[in-house]
């Protein structure tokens, strides 16, 4: 950490007493590292939920059953294996080897009910606003570590 940074960070009272470089430095990178980790696992929470119930094996009360039945207004779940919080009103969607063998309608549908299940997290804890839901998130959506689509504004996507 540069000089300049340990001062502000003593007259913010941060860091109290003596601080070395080497501990100034390594709390710094943990801070950032963890920024967004509740959140990303209450969204991670959300998205197994919404599986449980697209496959019928969640209650109405999201406890585990073995009579359920599949729920198709949460089919959207079973293409997405994660969505990631990355800071301001960015998110990183990413989908399933299947998810490709969607009509265009079907994956529009998916990416824009997923970015609807994590924006509801994200207005809950301030980290959007409520416009920010009306104009849509900037969203990627990503397979095998390449991007293969990508929001446009207003629920509003391309893929490759």
């Amino acid at each position: 950490m540069k000089f300049k940074n340990i001062i502000a960070l003593s007259l913010l009272g941060i860091c109290g007493g003596t601080v070395t470089t080497s501990l100034a430095n390594n709390n710094y990178v943990y801070a950032a590292k963890d920024k967004y980790k509740s959140i990303n696992k209450e969204i991670s929470d959300t998205l197994a939920q919404s599986k449980g119930w697209a496959n019928g094996t969640l209650d109405e009360n999201g406890s585990s059953t073995d009579s359920g039945s599949a729920n198709d207004e949460f089919d959207w779940a079973n293409y997405v294996t994660k969505i990631k919080y990355t800071g301001k009103n960015k998110l990183n969607i990413y989908v399933t080897n299947d998810f490709s063998s969607l009509s265009s309608e079907d994956k529009k549908d998916s990416i824009m009910k997923a970015e609807n299940s994590a924006a509801t997290i994200l207005l809950d804890h301030k980290k959007i606003k409520e416009n920010d839901t009306i104009k849509g998130l900037n969203v990627k959506v990503i397979n095998n570590n390449q991007t293969i689509g990508k929001s446009l504004g207003h629920h509003s996507y391309s893929f490759n």
